[in-house]
């Protein structure tokens, strides 16, 4: 699928477009939760949601894991998160329009 081939390579230089972090899947359950990679902590607010949680790569695809998540499995898997993501190109609210 063609948001697959995108989002593998979303994150760039520790940051990710608004766009792209609402595509991403959410990881809740998988084989072996020692295989899933960190690649950074998130905490965005959007108009309709609030992201607040870890980006992981499990396999070669990228994947958005809640903190309750993170929280849930820290008894039995160590997380490592070195960064924080920042979240570029947020929407304008309807009282931002150009």
């Amino acid at each position: 699928m063609e948001w697959e081939k995108i989002l593998r390579d979303a994150v760039k230089e520790n940051s990710i477009k608004e766009l792209y972090l609402r595509k991403v899947p959410s990881l809740k359950t998988c084989e072996d939760w020692n295989k899933v990679v960190e690649v950074g902590m998130v905490d965005h607010k959007t108009k309709y949601a609030y992201y607040k949680g870890g980006l992981v790569k499990y396999g070669e695809r990228l994947f958005f894991v809640t903190q309750e998540r993170l929280d849930a499995v820290s008894p039995f898997r160590k997380w490592d998160f070195k960064s924080k993501i920042k979240v570029t190109d947020p929407e304008l609210t309807a009282g931002e329009k150009k």
